[in-house]
């Protein structure tokens, strides 16, 4: 719910959270390699806002349930940030993709995979760095810093992730006897991109509320390194798609 005092600057401010998303969309609409209908991808991305909703739902209750088990353990509260919350996000990006997306008309390519998760997790990216923006409503400067750096990291992390997760589903598609040990791989290593990725912010945040400029500067170079390799193999990944030769089949023209 929107803070009561989110008005002004704030409600100016705070659309500004969709804006890297939209860039990104728009960047793998008017590719020529990859060129899709930019209604299909936004569709696909409307459908990544929505599934916020149910995901945001579970880990509420998932945290609500176990905090007073995790709270007294780091493992497992590693587990909960890799199982409750990263797992769950890359699980809902799937399903709009799996259940909005694989079936229908314009999914035709091996590429489409990776194109369509990352339009579903731009929209979820989109969603969820409003809601992170929205903690500093009162401090405009605060709310735009925080959108500007979610923008960068968070929204390259969630395509990054959801990338990889296309990556593979192409893969079962080619390979069907295999198929599913395809998805499982590609959603592990999404979990595992985006755990990590949470728990190199959990540390910065912390060791700047600490005053600890090295530690939280030499995070930030990891991270940044982290998605950098990540989005360059997802690139390389959607390229070597795109020369596929095997055929998406069984549509639905709907």
């Amino acid at each position: 719910m929107l803070n009561a005092m989110c008005t002004g600057e704030c409600l100016l401010g705070l659309p500004l959270a969709f804006v890297p998303s939209i860039i990104w969309l728009v960047f793998f609409a008017f590719q020529k390699k990859h060129r899709e209908k930019f209604r299909n991808l936004m569709e696909i991305f409307a459908w990544g806002i929505l599934i916020a909703i149910p995901v945001a739902l579970v880990e509420g209750m998932a945290d609500f349930t176990l905090s007073e088990y995790y709270a007294a353990s780091a493992a497992l509260f590693a587990a909960f940030s890799f199982i409750g919350v990263a797992f769950v996000e890359e699980f809902g990006k799937y399903a709009v993709v799996r259940f909005k997306a694989m079936k229908r008309y314009f999914f035709d390519e091996p590429q489409d995979a990776v194109i369509y998760m990352v339009a579903a997790a731009l929209g979820f990216a989109g969603i969820e760095n409003m809601f992170y923006a929205h903690r500093f409503a009162e401090n405009f400067p605060e709310l735009f810093s925080t959108i500007a750096f979610r923008g960068i990291s968070a929204t390259f992390l969630h395509v990054a992730a959801s990338g990889t997760v296309g990556y593979f589903i192409a893969l079962s598609m080619e390979h069907k006897k295999e198929g599913k040990k395809f998805l499982f791989t590609g959603l592990a290593l999404a979990t595992l991109l985006h755990g990590i990725y949470n728990s190199f912010i959990m540390d910065i945040v912390k060791q700047v509320e600490q005053g600890e400029g090295t530690g939280s500067s030499l995070n930030l170079f990891l991270l940044s390194s982290l998605l950098i390799i990540s989005g360059i193999v997802v690139i390389v990944s959607l390229n070597k798609l795109a020369s596929s030769k095997f055929s998406v089949s069984n549509k639905e023209d709907v």
